[in-house]
């Protein structure tokens, strides 16, 4: 069962959601609840794709982890230790995908999971979260409304929402926004995206210069409507939960260049992947005098970040080539606004700023085509 798609599931979805409606609307903790509907939900979903046993051995495995670093091990050299030990699952899941010799189990979602693992790692060794009980952690690691497409939450955003008392009345207002996003987000993943698909995509040609152009315009737009109305329905699912799930997207087709872009488009990926891979290594390059030009730091830190995000896809090499595109893109896009001020200038109004929105609109277009493998 694929979550927020087909009628069995929006039936058990809602059939499930509605003591939380109750409970809200009554002025009492969901927390406990939502963990419970978390729970059932995971067991539906992945009990029917055969997924369960791997989703138990993955909690398993981060729930030592993260209980032995909170315990014993919060100094930086076991830090990495326990970031390597959490990623391991993952590494071999995308590994598997490649390689079968490694395909030990398949786990839906767990890219997500993982992110989420390692942030609190982070958090405890920098001291930005403390006092983690084991059921938040699990609650934050499991919460199922953004298991399978996102958003990656924060661990102390997060937390600050569950051991929050909403009064009825914001919860009926979250309660209505949950709603409204979970049909705007049905809207969007499954009639505007279904249509996409159906009307435009699955009928084009293999091959060919025109089929494949109109891939990549047809591509780009599903893919954005599939992709936001899938974070909607999860937004939604979320707020009904009394848990207020970050925005994914903003209005990213109006972009002015690549770095505006990525701070619309998977905001929560591209954001997490900014404090905690590409802020981390430049300021460590900074502080330990790595590279004796500071903005090699930068260009270097873009690199890394971007081709992160690429493997974080996966390791087949279309995606790889995906990640090191984005890479050339930031690179350059960092450079022309160090550089060249008629592009700082060219971006802010008129022509100049439709010229960039288009584009922007065009590499990024490019780089899903890259990113579904059709050129390969």
């Amino acid at each position: 069962m694929t979550p927020y798609s087909g009628l069995l599931f929006f039936y058990i979805l809602v059939l499930l959601l509605l003591p939380a409606v109750v409970i809200g609307l009554m002025g009492r903790p969901l927390r406990y609840y939502g963990f419970a509907f978390s729970v059932i939900m995971l067991c539906i979903v992945f009990g029917e794709g055969g997924q369960l046993p791997a989703l138990v051995l993955f909690w398993f495995w981060q729930a030592v982890v993260f209980l032995v670093f909170r315990r014993f091990l919060q100094k930086r050299p076991f830090l990495w230790l326990a970031v390597v030990l959490a990623i391991l699952p993952l590494a071999f899941v995308k590994v598997g995908e490649v390689w079968s010799v490694f395909a030990v189990f398949r786990l839906l979602g767990i890219s997500y999971m993982t992110f989420r693992a390692v942030e609190v790692l982070l958090n405890l060794h920098d001291g930005t979260v403390k006092g983690l009980t084991f059921f938040q952690w699990s609650y934050f690691l499991l919460f199922f409304p953004s298991v399978s497409s996102g958003p990656i939450d924060r661990c102390r955003r997060f937390l600050g929402d569950l051991e929050r008392e909403l009064a009825p009345e914001e919860y009926l207002e979250l309660l209505r926004r949950g709603v409204w996003k979970l049909v705007g987000g049905a809207v969007s993943a499954i009639a505007l995206g279904g249509l996409i698909w159906q009307y435009w995509l699955a009928p084009l040609p293999g091959k060919g210069f025109l089929p494949t152009l109109s891939y990549m315009y047809g591509y780009t737009f599903f893919l954005f409507f599939n992709f936001a109305g899938s974070s909607s329905m999860a937004i939604g699912t979320g707020y009904i939960l009394g848990i207020r799930v970050p925005e994914n997207f903003n209005q990213p087709f109006l972009s002015v260049d690549m770095k505006d872009f990525w701070a619309r488009w998977h905001i929560s990926l591209s954001t997490w992947l900014r404090d905690y891979v590409y802020t981390r290594f430049a300021m460590a390059a900074l502080k330990r005098k790595w590279f004796k030009n500071q903005r090699t730091a930068s260009y270097l830190g873009y690199i890394l970040t971007m081709m992160t995000m690429g493997v974080w896809h996966g390791l087949a090499p279309h995606y790889l080539v995906y990640g090191a595109y984005h890479s050339a893109l930031m690179c350059v896009n960092e450079a022309l606004d160090l550089h060249w001020k008629p592009f700082r200038k060219l971006k802010k109004k008129g022509w100049g700023q439709v010229c960039c929105v288009l584009v922007t609109f065009h590499l990024f277009a490019f780089g899903l085509l890259i990113f579904s493998g059709r050129l390969g």
